[in-house]
């Protein structure tokens, strides 16, 4: 299903898993990720964002790449990159820091969110970038917007 509203492909009760400790970031970005179809779920540490992109499978991370924990946030990518079953995960960088900096903490990632101004059309710009990319190296995610509607958010 295509939404109008971003043109994305979704699927129903795909995860979005969000490594942020931040509570009113983490809300935004969940509250983001609902409005475009995606069930959001929120990991406070670098383990355990591993540990669930091992149980969910979600089609997408956003991630502070300073996210604390035993595994700090880059920690976590690193670990999902070399595990075959995750490697193809998309993930999206969310951080405090400048892009250029971000960037060489998180290399693996896809796209980058600047905190704190976080905005709707930003976080889809990035689903979008996944998306074209997730293409272009095969099927693993299907990024649409799984209500059909457009979002309340644009």
């Amino acid at each position: 299903m295509v939404s109008e509203a971003t043109g994305l492909n979704f699927v129903m009760a795909s995860y979005c898993l969000i490594g942020e400790t931040d509570s009113f970031i983490a809300m935004l970005l969940a509250r983001f990720a609902q409005a475009h179809g995606l069930q959001p779920v929120q990991a406070q540490a670098g383990e355990e964002v591993y540990a669930l992109a091992r149980q969910l499978r979600p089609v997408v991370i956003v991630l502070d790449g300073e996210l604390p924990g035993a595994l700090r946030g880059w920690e976590a990518v690193r670990e999902i990159r070399a595990d075959p079953d995750l490697a193809r995960i998309p993930v999206i960088s969310c951080s405090w820091l400048n892009e250029p900096d971000a960037r060489a903490l998180m290399a693996q990632a896809i796209a980058y969110l600047q905190k704190p101004e976080l905005h709707y059309d930003e976080f889809v710009a990035a689903l979008r970038l996944v998306e074209d990319l997730s293409l272009d190296a095969g099927p693993q995610c299907d990024l649409a917007d799984a209500t059909g509607r457009p979002s309340p958010l644009t």
